[in-house]
């Protein structure tokens, strides 16, 4: 979890968000328990230099870069910072703010700074959200490995070996060819066995190891830890560690109520619909002063069992702590704890509205078609056309990692059945199959 991102330029804070559960963002100019640290590193740090290590419970991930310095806290285990998320943080103000007006800037208006907030929020949620390649599951190129390539892919992976990371379009820069070409290279490369990929947001990265072989955190100099542990801290479970409150066992679809749920949110349903058979989280908000038997949000949960009708889903029927978007399928969570989530799936019970998430017109058909059956109807055919899509994309995420021949497989689906199912099959191989 992403504790705290600070941007500091003579001890001021340019930037100063955090993301522990009930802290205001309105801090103004105070770094409060970060003060020492903010001074502690300013003190030992060089121009362009990166650094992590461990302070109590926190990492904190560092960069000076033309007198701004860089910070953010997070839990130890979490991975991927040094490497991905403070680079991008830095490149995003930068290209907000050029080095030249930061270094101009006189210290007097911080307010000039306050729009990168948003920003800044949506750069930690993508990071939150990331998709990484597990793991120990590819092999690890080096100098060695490249030259087994065709010789039309070796210039890719060197410049990818070099780099250690490399997002998309470095790939296309550092290797003058066409995105068409790095496309074609990169997924030859991937065929093969090679790279780790990060995705975080639209954007990917490749990296020659996975971020926790590759990353070694410095322990801290100084004995006594300068930032007070949060008094009720947030971990950040595995699924061997569930959090407090996830419900595994599988939800009974024949309690579940479709027609209903279709009454109570007629635009947007095919997002839930989406955002469950892809393995993406869904925030549920329910007054419980309006359920206060939970008659309501136990049909509910009951009746979303039905879009993954083989598998149990990890629910949490109400918290008011946070709770990480990796470790549930679908959580009911207090209005207040939105803030700490950006673009997850909303299901506003209350206001009877989706909000954020895909449309699919494949799903959307689904939903159209269930709309004057009964619920037992349209349990049966949600099993039948889930069953399809995962089928369809189990064989197509084959396809893709071995590289074979795809026009014969797609002209078929093509031909059988709905020519939109193939966009929710590719989504489902890409975010399930090949993950």
């Amino acid at each position: 979890m992403i504790k705290r991102v600070l941007v500091v330029k003579n001890k001021l804070p340019l930037v100063n968000r955090s993301y522990k559960p009930g802290i205001t963002q309105d801090q103004g100019t105070s770094l409060g328990e970060y003060q020492a640290i903010v001074e502690t590193i300013s003190g030992k740090m060089l121009p362009v230099q990166k650094k992590e290590e461990i302070i109590g419970n926190n990492k904190l991930t560092y960069e000076l870069d033309d007198s701004v310095l860089f910070i953010i806290s997070s839990d130890p285990n979490e991975i991927g910072i040094l490497e991905i998320l403070l680079p991008e943080l830095k490149n995003l103000f930068f290209a907000i703010f050029p080095k030249d007006f930061v270094s101009g800037w006189s210290g007097d208006d911080l307010s000039v700074f306050k729009g990168f907030e948003s920003k800044c929020d949506q750069l930690r949620s993508a990071f939150e959200n990331r998709i990484m390649t597990k793991s120990g599951s590819r092999r690890v190129i080096d100098t060695l490995s490249v030259m087994e390539l065709p010789q039309r892919l070796q210039k890719t992976a060197l410049t990818i070996l070099d780099a250690k990371i490399a997002a998309f379009e470095d790939v296309i820069r550092l290797t003058a060819v066409t995105p068409q070409e790095a496309v074609a290279n990169i997924q030859e490369i991937l065929n093969a066995g090679f790279l780790y990929t990060t995705k975080m947001g639209n954007k990917v990265f490749y990296s020659v190891k996975s971020f926790d072989e590759s990353t070694v955190v410095e322990a801290a100099p100084s004995a006594p830890a300068q930032v007070v542990p949060p008094s009720k801290p947030v971990p950040t479970a595995s699924v061997a560690e569930r959090p407090l409150g996830i419900d595994v066992k599988k939800r009974d679809i024949d309690k579940g109520n479709m027609p209903f749920l279709m009454k109570q949110f007629k635009k947007d349903l095919d997002k839930a619909f989406n955002a469950i058979i892809n393995r993406r989280i869904i925030l549920v908000l329910l007054d419980p002063k309006t359920d206060k038997n939970q008659v309501l949000i136990n049909m509910i949960f009951d009746t979303f069992q039905c879009f993954a009708p083989d598998r149990e889903l990890r629910i949490v029927s109400f918290t008011k702590d946070f709770i990480h978007p990796r470790d549930a399928d679908i959580i009911r969570v207090e209005r207040d704890l939105l803030q700490f989530y950006s673009n997850e799936i909303v299901l506003d019970v209350d206001k009877k509205k989706i909000l954020n998430g895909d449309n699919s017109v494949y799903l959307a058909d689904i939903i159209k078609e269930m709309s004057k059956m009964k619920h037992s109807k349209c349990v049966s055919l949600l099993i039948n056309r889930v069953a399809l899509i995962e089928r369809l994309a189990q064989d197509w995420a084959k396809i893709k990692k071995l590289n074979l021949p795809s026009e014969d497989f797609i002209t078929n689906v093509r031909g059988k059945h709905n020519p939109a199912i193939i966009q929710v099959m590719d989504d489902v191989a890409v975010n399930v199959f090949i993950k």
